[in-house]
């Protein structure tokens, strides 16, 4: 039986996502010159919620949000083609910027 499974292991996953690991002091050094950083969200996304992205974004000057409608947190599984509608421009941005 596996000891590395089970709901004391979610929770304390859920604790560093929303405690141990909150950047939200230090997001704003993000050089965005030098790395660009384009933030993709579910519509539907419960932990990582449309609107914790705008605010995450407001913090980092240059940063690109895209809402992805009709997707929530694992969009390339629950949505290939949609997600694909979102993920290829700004693969391409990137291509671009090589």
């Amino acid at each position: 039986m596996y000891k590395s499974a089970g709901p004391g292991v979610f929770k304390g996953d859920l604790y560093f996502y929303r405690v141990d690991g909150d950047l939200r002091d230090v997001v704003a050094r993000i050089d965005t010159n030098t790395c660009p950083l384009y933030l993709l969200t579910g519509e539907y996304d419960f932990s990582c919620t449309p609107e914790d992205t705008l605010r995450t974004a407001a913090r980092i000057p240059g940063a690109e949000v895209t809402i992805m409608e009709k997707l929530g947190h694992f969009p390339m599984s629950e949505n290939p083609a949609q997600f694909r509608r979102y993920i290829l421009p700004v693969l391409e941005k990137i291509r671009a910027r090589a």
